[in-house]
């Protein structure tokens, strides 16, 4: 595994997820057949809401691979969507609901799930023979091993029914939900808030988070209390199967939180999708987010249903990485085994269904989406980067998503740069993967919620570290890909990237540094983020390798640089203890093998050890150590009631002279039989499994592999153990009755009865094999011949902060150009991108560069005998960069379905499917009061400062065109509301000098619930020459002059801007496909224009909106054929880059929900700049200002709603 070996006295299960759910097509193109990947998939509700978000956009085929770790998660996801998969069946959705949710079931419930579980079992009495069935044209298995352990839980379903009225079943079942309780309280205390119910409820969580938490803790002690009445009195075994004294339900596991609760607490309209039933007696709160949540389910299910036959599920029970890294193997050898065990605990290899993953394979094994879920909390980003990212289609919209529910504050720049162990941005690079959000630092993703709940809760505690964590989802895309280019590879020399990797390595293993541990020692707060290191040696080598085959360079040389460097480096307390185990990896994961590991083993030397007589001895060879359950039982008790799980590795060691540690050790409890002589080559073994688990009284097997040559330096006081690694936490807790090195079990290298030596671990034929992928060629390294990209590197930080780009001139005319010593500059057309220019444009060589970077301190070498020229940029910075100003949305051209065409694809901009989102009553102001603190956060704090800046400084210099961009956002959000400003759908974009340049016109406000936010669905009209020249359509203009319209006055930088947006706004919602004609194809540009008059969108969406979509007079007749929809979601800063919320404005409504402070109307204050209470506008009376500035600032808005104040027709005497 590439994670340290982790065994948990006590496992949650996680069967519900407590995120709401998403739409795992979000990053894709509409009509574009699709194959995801879900890594730690847990429940099926992200695949549920993906079939929903599909209904009447252009239709493909979905192709979905499900990976969970757990055999229970998989039983019983299938089993649910096989009742979606029967054509002729009509469940009701409130039967699947209990089925799927419910702790206890009613007789007819437990009959109907009894029946499914039995028709399952008739169709799969093979693997072959559940493929060809009805339910497995849908539902597929990955491997036998998972279908056999599937089969096997749903037999556990049918027998639980047939045993449901007994007292055994029934105690049994409530035992393990009073442990489950009993764990709850020891990992989060007594009265748990559930803060991921921010997301699920945002972005009304402000107003509804009482009541949700209410609602979460009530489900949660009715489940544990269980109950005795009809009809629901029996367990359900979809959960009681799944629990045992070693397995617990998860806390909080409520289906309230994997659906978008908001529409619990805001008026719809009566035609709304999703619109609560008004008749419905029970009017309380809790009541209305049961009703949402069900009525969701009863709409994802149902679109399932529907959309089923252009669907493929698969599932695999293993571990991530060995799924990932088989992947990897397949789909470079056609193997179907790389030798991994399935998941840890587990004796049996991973082996693939040959038929969907051999050579002839017919099963995705690279995707367009690739989700973590929360995994990399506690297995790494690194390393689901290196084992995932090599999966994922050389295409712009294809996407891995890294999800973190780690504790973090607003503005978590910090955590982003720990994030990949050093310096993220350059890990990013090295790897080919670019953190998306990061450059464009916009998001159409809202974190108020979670970060407003988040900095109140901190502020109430005292405590700035303490409180609740914060869902961030990370998405990263292949840097060879987001600039509508191909980059050439990055050069490096083999000293200069072993120096950069040479400091990962030392922050990947900072807990093993003394500062930290004394650190760690001296704050007991500490200890538990040192507990459980997510990373291990071989990890390290398996992201050493990927960076070599991304990068051109030597890798053998950097390995055996860094392997020098690592012996030197004594700044790590376990450094050389792991040396060996250093070596080994390097040299089975291809990238270098020391000499030492074949020149020291001995051969045919019986003193040396008995396997010194095998024909051929491997440089690694596999120890396997069996632990009686008298020394593993009291450490595991230990652990079990304190609540903590234990790390281990293997030890190899002469006391007092050498020890050696290796930290990837499988575990299992069971039985060893043995085949064959210890001294033949042939000696292998296998272990059968206890079932019952650390619940057993078996023996506990751990096998590492060592070097051979290791074993036979002392073989008769040489020593084998078990350890626990030297965590903080685990020198603490067990270290004074265990002793150092912590051993479980210690035995001579000779104890034949505990120790055995074999080629490999049992029942594997081969040593893992990691990165299969890595090391090809990255497909820009073999292009772009005459461009060499050469990193520089900050040498005291070892992160890259410029990258040197070289364009060899190899025409004639270029040579001639240089000769003659023509002059040359440099224009950015692009944050990618750098034209080379000689003289007036005779030639122009462009750069592209793997990231954004920017002209500023830019350098250049021009050698014009050598006929090359040199420039190096510096990586711009987002929210500094000017570069990156107008860098919000953008949109590259791919490939098209059919040959010659080109598609738009969004890069950091969800798809939404509008008519299926909640729209929202706007006439009822009350609901309407999360609007303005949620529209106020698309200002980051250094927005704020901005807003409140202008004007004030007396220099005139114009506000940054993103400012401006959001301002203009901020009013349509407004003003379409009826918020501030009166209210109007209709918008004019007017330039001073040249007037109207574009229309829009907005038809709803909707619930954006996936991305915590609200959605403006709106049509968009871009001037054209062409278009004034419509006589019908200059008469629409004139009778638009008698509505009520919002005039948005834009420079010309905004209004560009606008245009470079467009694109994304029309791409993510549109429900039509592209023509063979499409403008896009034709000039192979997106934005068509930015320039005045020019066209910006291409013609195929014109016309295609809803019928009735507004109520403007000739719009059917005229307007509407020169309209394309678009989706405007208000516009955040991302938390990585900047701080995104008011820390005071959210400590004020964590107090007070319902009101907070007055504030200023303008830029939030909440006194005036003078000092003092703000001042209200003298007209109505009603509105605040902190100055006169802000006053005018709002006036284009205020000036819409501000009425005469009645007050002054009064007698006041």
């Amino acid at each position: 595994m590439l994670t340290p070996s982790l065994v948990a006295p006590v496992t949650p299960l996680y069967a519900i997820g407590n995120t709401p759910a998403v739409s795992l097509t979000r990053s894709l193109p509409q009509g574009v057949d699709a194959d995801i990947l879900l890594l730690g998939c847990g429940d099926v509700r992200h695949i549920l809401y993906t079939a929903y978000s599909e209904q009447g956009l252009p239709p493909r085929k979905i192709d979905i691979t499900c990976c969970d770790v757990q055999d229970h998660i998989v039983a019983r996801n299938v089993l649910l969507l096989s009742f979606l998969c029967e054509a002729n069946a009509d469940m009701p959705p409130g039967v699947l609901w209990n089925i799927y949710y419910s702790r206890y079931l009613s007789d007819a419930d437990m009959n109907t799930l009894q029946a499914q579980a039995r028709k399952l079992l008739e169709f799969s009495t093979s693997l072959q023979e559940w493929h060809d069935c009805p339910y497995g044209k849908i539902l597929r298995f990955c491997d036998q091993r998972t279908f056999d352990c599937t089969r096997t839980v749903w037999k556990q379903y049918d027998n639980s029914v047939s045993v449901k009225g007994t007292d055994l079943y029934l105690s049994n079942f409530r035992a393990a939900m009073r442990q489950s309780d009993a764990h709850k309280g020891k990992a989060y205390g007594p009265g748990s808030a559930v803060y991921t119910a921010a997301k699920s409820a945002a972005p009304l969580y402000i107003s509804l988070g009482n009541d949700v938490q209410a609602a979460l803790a009530d489900m949660w002690a009715q489940e544990i209390a269980g109950s005795n009445t009809s009809p629901a009195q029996y367990p359900n075994p979809l959960f009681a199967t799944a629990l045992s004294d070693s397995v617990t339900l998860a806390f909080p596991s409520n289906p309230l939180l994997s659906f978008h609760l908001a529409t619990a607490g805001v008026k719809l309209t009566a035609l709304s999708p999703l619109r609560l039933d008004a008749s419905d007696p029970d009017d309380s709160t809790h009541s209305k987010l049961v009703q949402a949540a069900k009525l969701q389910f009863a709409g994802w299910t149902t679109a399932f249903k529907k959309l089923s036959a252009n669907m493929v599920v698969r599932y695999v029970a293993a571990d991530c990485f060995a799924f990932c890294q088989t992947l990897q193997h397949s789909l470079s050898t056609g193997k179907t085994c790389a030798n991994f065990y399935r998941r840890q605990l587990d004796p049996r290899p991973l082996v693939l269904d040959d038929a969907a993953y051999g050579k002839a394979a017919t099963a995705p094994r690279q995707f367009d989406v690739i989700d973590t879920s929360n995994l990399s909390d506690h297995s790494g980003s690194l390393n689901l980067l290196v084992s995932a990212g090599p999966l994922l289609k050389e295409k712009p919209s294809s996407t891995l998503y890294v999800e973190s529910m780690a504790r973090g504050t607003a503005g978590d720049k910090e955590k982003f740069e720990t994030l990949l162990c050093g310096h993220t941005r350059t890990l990013s690079l090295l790897l080919g993967l670019a953190p998306i959000e990061h450059w464009t630092n916009a998001s159409a993703v809202s974190y108020y919620d979670e970060l407003a709940i988040a900095i109140g809760e901190r502020a109430e505690l005292g405590k700035p570290d303490a409180g609740p964590n914060t869902q961030y989802r990370l998405a990263w895309k292949l840097s060879s890909c987001v600039s509508g280019n191909t980059p050439a590879a990055l050069s490096l020399d083999p000293p200069r990237l072993a120096d950069i990797l040479l400091k990962v390595y030392l922050d990947m293993f900072s807990h093993e540094s003394p500062s930290v541990l004394t650190a760690a020692i001296a704050d007991q707060s500490k200890i538990a983020s040192f507990a459980y290191p997510p990373y291990h040696r071989g990890s390290f080598v398996a992201l050493v390798k990927a960076v070599c085959g991304r990068a051109r360079t030597d890798a053998a040389e950097v390995g055996r640089l860094l392997i020098k460097m690592i012996e030197k480096d004594s700044s790590l307390l376990f450094g050389s203890n792991y040396a060996h185990g250093l070596a080994l990896d390097m040299s089975w994961a291809g990238v270098y093998s020391d000499a030492w590991l074949t020149t020291h083993i001995r051969r045919d030397d019986p003193s040396k050890g008995t396997f010194c007589k095998w024909k051929e001895i491997p440089e690694a060879v596999a120890v396997t150590l069996v632990v009686p359950p008298s020394r593993w039982q009291p450490v595991f008790k230990e652990a079990s009631d304190r609540g903590v799980g234990l790390t281990l590795e293997g030890h190899l060691r002469v006391v007092g002279s050498w020890h050696n540690m290796y930290a990837n050790v499988q575990i299992t409890f069971g039985t060893v039989t043995a085949s064959g002589s210890r001294d033949s080559d042939d000696y292998t073994l296998s272990v059968e499994e206890d079932a019952r688990g650390s619940q057993g009284e078996s023996p506990l097997v751990a096998s590492f592999y060592a070097s051979a040559a290791a074993l036979q330096i002392d073989k008769g006081t040489s020593q084998v153990a078990l350890c626990l690694q030297s965590t903080v936490q685990n020198c603490k807790l067990f270290a004074p009755k265990l002793g150092m090195p912590m051993a479980i079990f210690e035995t001579g290298l000779e104890d034949s009865d505990h120790v055995h030596v074999t080629k490999h671990c049992p029942g594997q034929q081969g040593l893992p094999v990691v990165g299969s992928s890595a090391l090809q060629a990255d497909p820009a390294a073999t292009q772009s011949a005459d461009i060499t990209l050469t990193p520089e590197v900050d040498d005291a930080t070892g992160g890259i902060v410029a990258i040197a780009g070289r364009a060899d001139i190899t025409s004639d005319e270029g040579k001639r150009l240089l000769e003659e010593r023509v002059p040359v500059t440099l224009q950015q057309t692009s944050p990618f991108t750098i034209d080379v220019v000689f003289g007036d444009r005779v030639l122009v060589q462009t750069i592209v560069y793997r990231a954004p970077v920017t002209r500023d301190n830019i350098r250049t070498r021009i050698a014009r005998k050598s006929s090359y020229i040199e420039v190096i940029a510096r990586l711009a910075e987002p929210a500094v960069s000017s570069i990156l100003e107008d860098y919000i949305y953008p949109t590259v051209a791919d490939h098209g379905p059919s040959p010659g065409s080109i598609i738009p694809v969004t890069l950091n901009i969800p798809v939404l499917n509008l008519d299926r989102l909640p729209i929202i009553d706007v006439s009822d102001k009350k609901s309407l009061s999360f609007l303005t603190p949620l529209a106020s956060s698309i200002f980051s704090d250094r927005e704020r400062r901005l807003r409140e800046g202008v004007g004030e400084s007396g220099t005139g210099s114009a506000p940054p065109v993103r400012l401006n961009f959001k301002e203009s956002l901020f009013l349509m959000l407004m003003v379409s509301s009826g918020l501030q400003g009166g209210q109007t759908g209709l918008f004019a974009f007017a330039l001073p000098e040249t007037g109207i340049h574009m229309l829009l016109f907005v038809s709803a406000l909707r619930l954006d619930g996936a991305n915590a936010s609200v959605v403006l669905d709106a049509a968009v009209i871009p001037m054209t020459v062409d278009m004034l020249k419509d006589d019908e359509f200059q008469a629409f203009l004139i009778i638009l002059r008698t509505l009520e319209c919002c005039s948005i006055t834009v420079d010309d930088a905004e209004l560009v801007t606008w245009k470079k947006v467009l694109p994304a706004l029309a791409e993510r919602c549109r429900t039509w496909s592209h023509s063979s004609g499409c403008e896009y194809s034709a000039r192979g540009t997106v934005p068509l224009s930015t320039s005045a008059g020019g066209q910006v969108l291409c013609s195929c969406g014109r016309g295609r909106l809803p019928e009735g979509f507004v109520g403007v007079p000739d719009w059917e007749t005229t307007a509407r054929k020169y309209a394309t929809r678009i989706a405007i979601s208000p516009t955040f800063a991302v938390p990585f880059v900047e701080d995104v919320v008011d820390r005071e404005f959210a400590k004020e409504m964590w107090k007070d929900p319902g009101q907070g402070k007055e504030r200023c109307r303008n830029c939030g204050a909440t006194e005036s700049k003078k000092g003092g209470a703000l001042k209200k506008c003298m007209r109505c009376l009603e509105v605040r200002y902190c100055s006169a500035e802000c006053q005018k600032k709002d006036w284009r808005k205020h000036r819409m709603e501000c009425k005469e104040a009645e007050v002054y027709g009064m007698d006041l005497d």
